[in-house]
């Protein structure tokens, strides 16, 4: 993996981040790189992609691995039909 050095951070956006970073348990590089990610995913238009190819980019950097059969699942839970909310008037 390739490194990256930002220079000029504005320093509250760099508190920011590095209060995160404590609060997820990551470094302020790790807490960097995962919102790099995310926000490349999350503004990548160009291809669709499928809920389980998400959660995998958004999770291949830490030790929480999906199986094929959980990603099939939440697939297939996309398109079943929401339940009714629960009713305490009864």
């Amino acid at each position: 993996m390739g490194d990256l050095l930002i220079r000029n951070l504005d320093e509250a956006l760099k508190n920011r981040l590095r209060d995160e970073a404590r609060q997820n348990g990551r470094s302020l590089s790790e807490e960097a790189s995962v919102r790099l990610r995310r926000s490349l995913i999350s503004g990548d238009k160009s291809e669709e992609k499928s809920a389980g190819e998400i959660l995998r980019a958004i999770v291949e950097s830490s030790d929480v691995y999906w199986t094929e059969e959980e990603l099939a699942a939440i697939e297939t839970s996309r398109h079943e039909p929401d339940r009714e909310p629960p009713r305490f008037d009864e």
